[in-house]
Parts: structure tokens; sequence; C-alpha cells
């Protein structure tokens, strides 16, 4: 069995010799090999589509965030639309039936709140 060496001086100046041993060369290799293939396929990944989750914000103190619904087909999913008023402190929901075809969709209020109503709610108080 032929083990590669490879000469290393000690603090004395006398010449030792180190040896690696086949399992942690096999285990260096496979990390490499590893990490290799990690970034080859992160190469191949496709980037997501951008439907839902664009957001959006005024000069009128609006905020706009769409979301998926789960509705509607897989790559072009129907949406929400939450809408912030900033200035009168309140959320609104709207959903966007059939959003894939724009002549027919429309928005429906799903539901809103008061904000501070909303936060303190979710305190517990």
């Amino acid at each position: 069995m032929n083990h590669d060496t490879n000469p290393v001086n000690d603090s004395n100046g006398a010449e030792t010799r180190t040896t690696l041993s086949p399992s942690a060369a096999i285990l260096w290799a496979s990390a490499f090999l590893i990490a290799t293939l990690a970034i080859f396929q992160a190469g191949h990944l496709s980037p997501n589509p951008a439907f839902a989750g664009m957001a959006t914000t005024t000069d009128e103190g609006f905020s706009l965030v769409t979301t998926s619904s789960g509705n509607g087909p897989k790559e072009n999913p129907y949406e929400f639309l939450y809408v912030i008023d900033s200035s009168d402190e309140s959320l609104l929901i709207y959903s966007i039936p059939n959003a894939n075809n724009p002549s027919a969709s429309k928005l429906v209020l799903m539901g809103g709140a008061n904000l501070p109503r909303l936060f303190s709610a979710g305190r517990g108080g």
C-alpha cells in the first residue's frame, strides 16, 4: 500500500513525514465533488415567476401587496390584494377572481380591519 507523504520540518529542524490516510482523501474528494455538483445544479434552477407578491407604496400613504389566493392555474394563479391606508390606519383585502382574464376580472372586497384594533387583538388586549 503506497501512501503519499510530504516532508515537514519540525521545531528542531528535523524532517518528518506526514501521511494522508485513504479515508481522509476519499472524504475530501467527496466533499469537493458534492460542492461542485451543488454549484452546477444551482445554475440550472429557474427563476421564480413574479405573478404575486408584488408590493408598492404611494405618496398618498397607501401600501399595496398582492399574494396568490391558491386558486386558478398553477402557472398564473388568482390573487388577493391587500391595501393598507396609512392615514386611515385601515387594512382592506380584495380578491381578484379570474385574474388571468382582464376583461372578466374584477375586485371583490373580502374584508377589512382597523389596524390599531387588529394589533391590539393580536397582543391579546
